[in-house]
């Protein structure tokens, strides 16, 4: 049963009137009264209308969603679209919420794209996929101070005063890909580590997941370290001369993780690999053509959708009830994808 303004009312020997300005935040009560029904609303469990609590305001709570751009296959064909499809169901709670998508490659421009948009004043909330988290840690902190919520979605600024953060954990990540490694692979002796030459927080806990299952476990295990610059993202020719580079060294090997982005670029350089065990992370069409010639040997997925969908709620939730306490981290699962369920990680896999 719905719990409303009228029953705390009756239960208290009150004024639905009186009740009604302690639930929606209105002047004229005195202190020990707004504890009092608080308190009554609690017990009962109350929740607020939040539909009428907007036509009764009339007040739109302006939200900005900012996503890097590159992948646009995670970032634009599943984070961005999902943010977009959900954000309908929000509009009659008087929300506008707004994606916009930043470079972060080769140039980070999030950090003074961010701080522009608090200076406008215009936006009420923001959700951040920080390319690292060091360069945010003041900025997010500054924003809290000004009374603006920050949440961060797919990449932590663990150190700073965001509100909640919604993603994967990803020295769990790191983690799984060297304990599918060795699931996989017989009489393991040697693995190749990739990874961007840029140390940011997602690389650094990848990386030391990955280690810790080989010392977690005793495994005398010759792990080498391959690093490709960022601009590898957007350029293919930086990609083809690592490759070309390194190709003898990458057929000695037992098993590669990639855990750079650039998984679904190794179906063009690596066609010798179909006896390797390769691991890396997120789907696309490319990197699912490489699973079916058994170039890759399996994917961690995340998630996107989820991480889209949660954030939004946890925003909305966050700025409808005006909460002050903890709001809890969303950290979502990993999945595995190898040859055989990859096409349902795919977008266009239902359509």
């Amino acid at each position: 049963m719905k719990v409303t303004a009228k029953m705390i009312a009756e239960q208290l020997g009150m004024s639905t009137a009186t009740v009604d300005r302690v639930l929606n935040n209105r002047k004229g009560v005195s202190e020990k009264t707004v504890r009092k029904v608080r308190a009554k609303a609690k017990e009962l469990g109350y929740r607020p209308n939040r539909a009428a609590k907007f036509l009764s305001t009339q007040r739109l709570i302006h939200i900005a969603f900012i996503l890097p751009v590159v992948p646009d296959y995670f970032w634009g064909g599943e984070l961005d679209k999902e943010i977009k499809k959900a954000a309908y169901m929000y509009e009659d709670f008087g929300f506008n919420i707004e994606v916009h998508r930043i470079h972060t490659i080769p140039n980070n421009e999030q950090v003074q794209y961010l701080e522009k948009l608090i200076e406008k004043g215009k936006y009420d909330a923001f959700a951040i996929a920080p390319h690292d988290a060091g360069p945010f840690e003041e900025l997010i902190n500054q924003a809290i101070e000004a009374n603006i919520p920050v949440f961060t979605v797919n990449t932590d600024v663990p150190n700073s005063k965001r509100i909640a953060y919604v993603g994967s954990n990803y020295f769990d990540a790191g983690y799984l890909a060297a304990e599918l490694i060795y699931l996989f692979k017989e009489n393991l002796t040697s693995v190749i580590l990739i990874r961007d030459l840029e140390d940011t927080f997602q690389m650094k806990h990848k990386e030391r997941g990955f280690l810790a299952f080989f010392q977690d476990h005793d495994l005398d295990v010759e792990i080498q370290t391959l690093y490709f610059s960022q601009s590898a993202y957007t350029n293919s020719q930086h990609i083809k001369e690592v490759m070309e580079k390194e190709a003898d060294t990458l057929k000695r090997t037992d098993a590669i993780y990639v855990a750079s982005g650039i998984l679904g670029e190794i179906k063009n350089y690596w066609s010798w690999s179909t006896k390797h065990i390769i691991i890396g992370h997120d789907i696309n069409q490319a990197i699912y053509d490489s699973m079916k010639k058994g170039v890759v040997t399996a994917t961690i997925c995340q998630d996107p959708m989820a991480q889209a969908t949660i954030t939004l709620q946890k925003v909305t939730d966050y700025m409808l009830e005006e909460q002050s306490g903890q709001v809890d981290d969303h950290i979502v699962k990993l999945e595995i994808a190898t040859k055989a369920n990859a096409k349902y990680y795919l977008d266009t896999a239902n359509k």
